[in-house]
């Protein structure tokens, strides 16, 4: 018996096959040693999260495969919508006309051939990030499929949860992909969603945040703005959002914010900010979850204040 998982089998799948390859006898993989999550896959531990399953369930995916849906959502490190994170199903698409996965827990997408354009991310064969945002137009509403358009199109080093430098396309990717995705299934959406798409985004909330505000009826902010000091020129600091002619801007204060150094640096800017003459208005989850309508009305209310 071997003792030792060898190393050539991933902790995270690997195929039966491949472990009687590596000398792991039958009985010992169909024994109680490892978790049996899909026909023909074992792992050492039951995979518990999204990107867990999409790795396990990957040693099985054919040339003409690959995962998409939320699985390659979560591969990617691309916001997955809340209301969908739940699913404990693997999504794979496959070329029509070619055999299917069919395995209890796998979620099966059929498109033709010629649209399948998948990317190797850590050794997953996963859709492409335009293919992926294309797939989710008939699942997901506008406003979510803009949260994953700038999500995919921003250039942030840190952007959270993303696995790979970005940006991972281009707004000319989402439009092709837009145009080839004519007649099929959420095609309208992915066209509403696509002219509010913006880049530098950093973060979902900073999505949410946007649309919030114009879907409220205010004039849509700029993007992560630089502030400089008028006397000096120097630089103090971005701006999540921010309305220039108010001469208002808007921050996100999420987790990353809430650790000594960066509340300290938060405080000098804002001071900064408020010292050249920009009124800050700061909002946290809870401002935008359930309802973002009292943070709204509060900064409609600084800004027909700022813009008399």
């Amino acid at each position: 018996m071997v003792e030792e998982l060898p190393e050539a089998l991933s902790a995270a799948g690997f195929a039966f096959r491949a472990g009687v390859a590596q000398g792991l006898t039958p009985g010992v993989l169909r024994g109680s040693r490892f978790a049996k999550p899909y026909r023909g896959i074992r792992t050492v531990d039951e995979p518990a999260t999204l990107i867990e399953r999409a790795a396990a369930f990957a040693p099985l995916l054919r040339p003409w495969q690959c995962l998409g849906g939320v699985s390659a959502l979560a591969v990617l490190g691309l916001p997955v919508p809340w209301r969908l994170a739940r699913s404990d199903d693997v999504e794979v698409v496959s070329a029509k006309e070619r055999s299917r996965p069919d395995r209890a827990g796998v979620r099966v997408r059929r498109i033709a051939a010629e649209r399948m354009i998948a990317w190797d991310v850590g050794g997953i064969r996963v859709a492409s990030a335009p293919l992926a945002w294309a797939l989710m137009g008939g699942r997901c509403s506008v406003h979510e499929l803009v949260v994953l358009g700038d999500a995919i199109v921003t250039e942030a080093k840190r952007y959270p949860e993303r696995r790979l430098p970005g940006p991972l396309a281009t707004m000319d990717d989402l439009r092709a992909i837009t145009d080839r995705w004519t007649g099929m299934n959420g095609a309208s959406a992915l066209r509403s969603a696509l002219p509010r798409i913006r880049e530098k985004v950093e973060s979902p909330r900073e999505t949410d945040m946007r649309l919030f505000i114009v879907d409220a009826g205010m004039p849509e902010p700029d993007v992560q703005v630089e502030v400089h000091d008028p006397a000096t020129g120097l630089l103090l600091g971005r701006a999540d959002l921010a309305h220039r002619d108010a001469r208002v801007v808007e921050e996100y204060e999420g987790e990353g914010h809430r650790s000594k150094a960066q509340w300290d640096r938060d405080i000098q800017k804002y001071r900064a900010f408020e010292r050249v003459g920009l009124h800050v208005v700061r909002a946290t989850k809870r401002d935008l979850v359930p309802s973002p309508d009292r943070w709204c009305a509060d900064l409609a209310a600084v800004l027909q204040r700022r813009t008399r």
